[in-house]
Order: structure tokens, then sequence, then C-alpha cells
């Protein structure tokens, strides 16, 4: 399930189409948009782990964390 900041930063991006249907808009995602997502953060994560010195994941546990990635 998609994180509401990814949800958020989509929108920002103009990545998402909107089509309005009586009473609520209906938002759609581009195909694996999602999992694309989730490869960002991974790799955002990586690259802070791996400057860490304390060697715990620290750093990188709080940024899957504040996308909703699994940790």
């Amino acid at each position: 399930m998609m994180n509401e900041r990814i949800k958020e930063l989509a929108r920002k991006a103009n990545m998402v189409e909107v089509e309005y249907s009586p009473g609520f808009p209906d938002i759609r995602y581009p195909k694996n948009f999602e999992k694309f997502a989730e490869l960002i953060v991974l790799e955002c994560a990586s690259v802070v782990n791996s400057r860490d010195d304390s060697d715990t994941g620290f750093w990188a546990n709080i940024i899957k964390e504040h996308f909703g990635v699994e940790l």
C-alpha cells in the first residue's frame, strides 16, 4: 500500500490522472508507480546506510519508515 507522502509527491509532480465522477474524484497512478517509488526509497536508504559509520542502518530505517517501505 502506498504511503500518503509518496502519493502527495506524485500529485506535486503531476504524475496522477484525476477523473471526477459524481461524489468523488478517481485518482489514478501510472502502472508500476508504487514499485518505482519503493525502489527509489530503497536506493536512498542504501546510500545513507553505506555512509553510516555506526553500521546499524539507523538512518536508512528512518527513511524507509517515513515512506512506508518495509524494513
